[in-house]
């Protein structure tokens, strides 16, 4: 029960983190520290990396 609980939690944490995320790059964008193409590799890294963590906690060894 306690990785349907991670899970979930990742699942419901993941918008609030790609909106989070996007709104500081986007000043940064906007600054001109970093280009729109670095704006999307960061952001397809974290939201990959959730969804492994998501996959990874499903499928891992089972708690007994």
């Amino acid at each position: 029960m306690r990785k349907f609980f991670l899970v979930m939690g990742l699942a419901l944490a993941l918008p609030s983190t790609i909106l989070g995320l996007f709104f500081v790059l986007y000043q940064l964008v906007k600054n001109d520290v970093i280009s729109w193409n670095t704006l999307l590799i960061i952001l397809l890294i974290v939201v990959s990396y959730t969804l492994g963590l998501m996959v990874k906690n499903v499928l891992g060894p089972k708690n007994k």
